[in-house]
């Protein structure tokens, strides 16, 4: 069994908010591989799909306890001893917008939905999909991150069309990530894609 949990917050007015790449990323990903469409759960506070991916077992989660308590819809998914099979989807500020980055067992890097996951769970032992939301200067070429109040309005804020189109390409490396760790181990996942 897999756990892919994508982290976002819900209700309308963040749908298309650079902190809910983790729901857009999974929603494309369930629609491009076939997996059955997300229902409503109340065991696990979110949207759920279960499905069989490259012949394993896979659970997707988007959790709608908002972003910052995250982890009490992931410890409702899966236990400590799970926690290596489980795969989290989220957003990266510290990334620019089209780039990925996969680790494993790692701190939380200052994002408080991988922080309340890891407060949950008792562990870092699992991996994590970082999806980049930052934007680069057009003068210098290095990131531009917002710091303080600036930093929230930043990550609630909207994808530019030009991003939304970085965004939805990535996605599509995302979904090719996920199959890979599926089928083939985190290692190969890792080695492949970063």
């Amino acid at each position: 069994m897999h756990y892919i949990v994508g982290l976002g917050n819900p209700g309308k007015e963040y749908t298309n908010t650079r902190h809910n790449v983790g729901f857009f990323v999974l929603e494309n990903f369930i629609d491009e591989v076939g997996l059955p469409s997300f229902h409503e759960s109340s065991k696990y506070n979110g949207l759920v799909c279960e499905g069989v991916l490259q012949g394993s077992e896979v659970t997707v989660l988007l959790p709608h306890t908002f972003m910052n308590v995250s982890g009490a819809a992931v410890k409702k998914l899966v236990s400590k001893e799970g926690a290596n099979d489980l795969i989290v989807v989220y957003d990266d500020i510290d990334l620019p917008v089209g780039e990925i980055k996969i680790s494993f067992g790692r701190g939380d890097g200052g994002h408080n939905g991988i922080k309340s996951i890891i407060e949950s769970l008792g562990t870092a032992d699992f991996s994590r999909v970082r999806v980049g939301i930052a934007q680069k200067s057009m003068w210098t070429g290095k990131l531009k991150r917002p710091k303080g109040e600036a930093l929230a309005s930043f990550v609630l804020g909207t994808f530019s069309s030009r991003e939304q189109k970085e965004v939805e390409e990535v996605s599509k490396t995302v979904q090719q990530v996920l199959t890979t760790f599926v089928k083939e181990g985190k290692d190969v996942a890792m080695n492949r894609f970063n």
